[in-house]
Formats: C-alpha cells, structure tokens, sequence
C-alpha cells in the first residue's frame, strides 16, 4: 500500500513539475495561451502546479524510512 502511495506522489510530483513549466510559460509568454485548449487553462497554471507539488511531496513524506 505504501508503495502505491509513493507512486501515486512521485506521479503528482511530476504532474506539479510540468503544470509549473508550462504555467511559468504562459505567464511570461502570453501569446502562447491561444494555443492551450479552454478547459486546461485552469489546472496549468501556477497555483495549481503548487497545489500538485505539495500534494505529492506530502505523499513522499509519509513514506515510513
């Protein structure tokens, strides 16, 4: 069960990691944001990419050592 805990964090991790790469894309490129479909405007930005990272890094911290 932990194991699958670990994945499920190192998943959320990566997921944060790339909602912060291209969320710091379209803040400093705005002209980019027509190419993003409506409906994934929301979950890419940088809050949400905050939001991703902490829900994971928790996850790893749960780990037992």
């Amino acid at each position: 069960m932990m194991s699958l805990l670990a994945a499920i964090g190192f998943m959320l991790v990566l997921a944060g990691v790339t909602a912060l790469i291209i969320g710091s894309v379209r803040y400093f490129f705005p002209f980019v944001d027509e190419y993003i479909p409506e409906e994934f405007k929301k979950p890419l930005t940088i809050q949400f990419a905050a939001y991703y990272l902490l829900a994971g890094l928790l996850l790893l911290l749960i780990q037992p050592a």
